[in-house]
């Protein structure tokens, strides 16, 4: 039964209540606590109440009510809800917020405590702090009137010598029975009372929720220069269709598709029918930079108040409190949980972004719990993108809205066949000579490959050995500046070999360019032309990035050299040459999303060429000109790509033609954890109805960040019915964990994971 309809009959009202609890912990069940007798009248679905929970207070939510304990448990046994959360008033869970915590963890096999965790609105309070037990003004009268008992006086003296109390874990910590009962009696006496202990405040961090002022007071000239490319001319089909969706008070989702000038002038459009009907909108994007960035222009073109929220759920859900005043907030992927009064829209922009997938349990996607989000409060949700997913382009119930680019605004473009050029070449010949014209007429050149440091690594000549990462089994990345290999995965840097440690050679060749061999050939090639190269390694700089993004504002630079952190802020200002040198490197890694994410990644470096008619060019370098995502963007026809990357996806069965999921168990015992694999794969096959349309892969060895001196093994599951393999998951999950001890073995689930290679 929906959670908002399980009311208690009014013929038990002054029975003894019991409350179902969820704890914001690793847990799915619910746990029952007696309701006192203050909370009887008052307490409701959805209030957030402390509760014990072994020697510490936690915060949880109330699930449903009920004037009967559990079946085969005695009322006798079951502790007492504390108190209503304090300083919550006005953040209880509403009836729809509590639903989507309860669909997060159905959809992606994730136990609900972790999952409530996404949807309370986190205050200072009291989450997870140590019970203490404090004397009352009545304890410490009768021990100095002396008509305590003699039996309670050792323990009532204990704890009021300390006027905080004591911690309940310090006073029972032999766990003897009669000090339980003392405690318990001077608890029923109202001599002490436990209470949670209070918790220091931590220092909120500068950045913090921004409010924008309007008029857009806080843009600067780069994003003026910016505004002045936006559309400003309205879209009537656009506006009309928009204003009928917020005003159905039903949930729907429109993919737009369209380059970022008309994504953003449809944006602030939808904004404001919006707000013209008195409800708040939640605008995501992937990494902060370029929230902020959305905010400021959004800020202008509204003229409406912007709230910039920052990337932790805690903050971003005291950004807001629960009234009636409509708000527009801009964030990251945990501000689609913030708590606005009557949501009307929710905007996902870039949505094929990977930063919208949270890396931790439990694992959702900020695009699919924007659609869940939604359905509980009837409201729009736009997934908007230059190149949408392959989930989004073909979901059958979205509404597809497309704008194309004005081919005015497209540059020339060139393809260079690199099994023709000499081998190892990294800049040809025809690029070579095209970078020379664009130095000299000052028009800027953006070199693109999106591979970092010098090589991708190292190999010894004589006997092919490559250096590796002991804990996440891929080989290091060679950097020349910093004089290193180190893990993509986990960050581990090892020093350069001076020899070969298995044939003790000292020759080694580099495998795979990078931008630091770029920058080099650049410099070497180019010495009168100013150089920058802006990859991760430089912009995780704080102070280094702002320099660089200065410069490219300003234009500084004849030769630019970057990666795909190129894209992650600002839309790139247009240069008159833009050479992608290896266009087919992405193509070669084991993910079934490969051909995607390079199309994506080269049609944005391909948007970051002035047009045609101003001279602008684009190089495209390549040993693989024949495949569907170089021939798409050659021929600047997506639906070329879009429909052979689907019909090999069909023929393959990957998303979207269904529902994957990723399964893992990983620990330190290299042969626990293949057996814990094997055994779960056996456990989802013992589960499997004949007609199910169910497919497992593996178990495998599996890549990617893991502790030192851990081992993972991983299962993929296929299956056209979700809901299907959720439940078959689920029950599997349930029986490895308690087959296997904690600790022993971890079972990791992944719902429609984004990360394969």
């Amino acid at each position: 039964m929906p959670l908002d309809q399980r009311r208690l009959p009014a013929a038990h009202a002054t029975a003894t209540l019991y409350a179902d609890v969820i704890v914001p912990r690793h847990i799915a069940k619910a746990f029952t606590y007696v309701v006192p007798p203050a909370l009887a009248q008052t307490l409701a679905i959805g209030q957030r109440v402390l509760v014990p929970f072994g020697p510490t207070m936690l915060e949880g939510a109330v699930i449903s009510l009920s004037d009967q304990p559990p079946m085969g448990m005695k009322a006798a046994y079951l502790k007492e809800i504390r108190s209503l959360a304090s300083g919550t008033d006005d953040l209880n869970l509403s009836p729809a917020r509590l639903e989507l915590s309860r669909a997060i963890a159905e959809y992606y096999v994730a136990p609900w405590g972790q999952c409530l965790r996404l949807v309370l609105s986190k205050t200072p309070a009291k989450q997870a702090s140590p019970l203490r037990h404090v004397a009352t003004d009545q304890g410490r009268s009768v021990l100095v009137s002396g008509t305590c008992p003699d039996h309670l006086r050792p323990m009532l003296s204990r704890i009021t010598r300390q006027a905080r109390g004591l911690l309940s874990s310090t006073l029972l910590k032999a766990r003897d029975q009669t000090s339980r009962e003392t405690v318990k009696a001077l608890e029923q006496l109202s001599w002490v009372v436990a209470t949670a202990s209070p918790v220091v405040k931590t220092t909120v961090p500068k950045r913090q929720t921004q409010p924008i002022t309007q008029n857009g007071d806080r843009a600067g000239e780069a994003d003026r220069a910016l505004l002045e490319k936006i559309r400003t001319e309205p879209d009537r089909s656009w506006t009309t269709r928009v204003a009928a969706c917020v005003q159905s008070n039903q949930a729907r989702k429109i993919v737009l598709c369209a380059p970022w000038e008309d994504r953003v002038s449809r944006l602030a459009d939808a904004i404001q029918q919006t707000h013209a009907v008195g409800k708040s909108a939640i605008i995501l994007a992937g990494e902060i930079a370029r929230a902020e960035w959305l905010g400021r222009l959004l800020s202008t073109l509204t003229d409406l108040p912007i709230t910039i929220v920052p990337t932790s759920p805690a903050s971003d859900n005291r950004t807001a409190k629960q009234g009636t005043t409509p708000s527009v907030i801009v964030g990251t992927r945990s501000a689609v949980f913030a708590p606005l009064p009557s949501i009307g829209l929710i905007w996902v922009d870039r949505e094929e972004d990977p930063a919208f997938k949270e890396p931790q349990e439990p694992r959702y996607h900020a695009r699919e719990v924007a659609w869940m989000r939604a359905q509980g409060e009837g409201a729009l949700v736009v997934l908007a993108s230059a190149h949408p997913s392959l989930e989004s382009a073909f979901d059958p119930g979205a509404e597809t809205y497309a704008v194309s680019p004005e081919p005015a605004r497209r540059p020339s473009i060139e393809l260079v066949d690199l099994n023709q050029e000499p081998g190892g070449t990294l800049l040809s010949g025809t690029l070579v000579a095209a970078i020379q014209e664009a130095v000299a007429r000052k028009a800027g050149v953006l070199l693109f490959l999106n591979r970092k440091g010098y090589a991708r690594t190292l190999v010894c000549r004589d006997c092919g050995w490559m250096p590796r990462c002991p804990s996440c089994e891929v080989t290091l990345a060679y950097s020349r500046e910093a004089g290193s290999l180190s893990c993509r995965y986990c960050g581990k840097a090892d020093a350069l070999p001076q020899s070969c440690p298995i044939c003790k050679a000292a020759r080694f060749n580099t495998v795979g360019d990078g931008t630091e061999r770029v920058e080099l050939d650049a410099r070497r090639l180019f010495p009168q032309a100013k150089i920058a190269r802006l990859d991760g390694s430089r912009l995780h700089r704080t102070a280094a990035a702002r320099d660089l993004w200065e410069g490219v504002r300003l234009g500084t630079w004849d030769i630019l050299i970057g990666t795909q952190a190129l894209f992650q802020r600002e839309p790139f200002p247009r240069r008159g040459l833009v050479g992608i040198l290896h266009a087919d490197s992405g193509l070669h890694v084991p993910d079934f999303r490969a051909a995607e994410h390079t199309y994506q990644l080269l049609d944005k470096a391909v948007s970051c060429g002035q047009p045609a008619t101003e001279g602008g060019r684009v190089i495209v370098q390549t040993r693989l000109p024949s495949h569907h995502a170089v021939q798409a963007i050659l021929s600047a026809d997506p639906h070329r790509f879009y429909d052979e990357e689907l019909a090999a996806r069909r023929l393959l069965n990957y998303p979207p033609a269904c529902h994957l999921a990723a399964l893992s168990a990983s620990g330190r015992n290299p042969q626990e954890v293949e057996s814990a694999a094997i055994e779960w794969k056996s456990c989802l096959e013992g589960s499997l109805d004949r007609r199910a349309s169910i497919t497992l892969l593996g178990p495998v060895t599996a890549m990617g960040r893991l502790p030192k001196g851990h081992h993972r093994h991983q299962i993929l599951v296929k299956g056209t019915d979700r809901p299907l393999l959720c439940r078959l998951i689920q029950g599997s999950v349930e029986r490895m964990e308690g087959t296997y001890r904690r600790g022993q073995v971890k079972f990791v689930v992944d719902i429609d994971p984004v990360e394969m290679g």
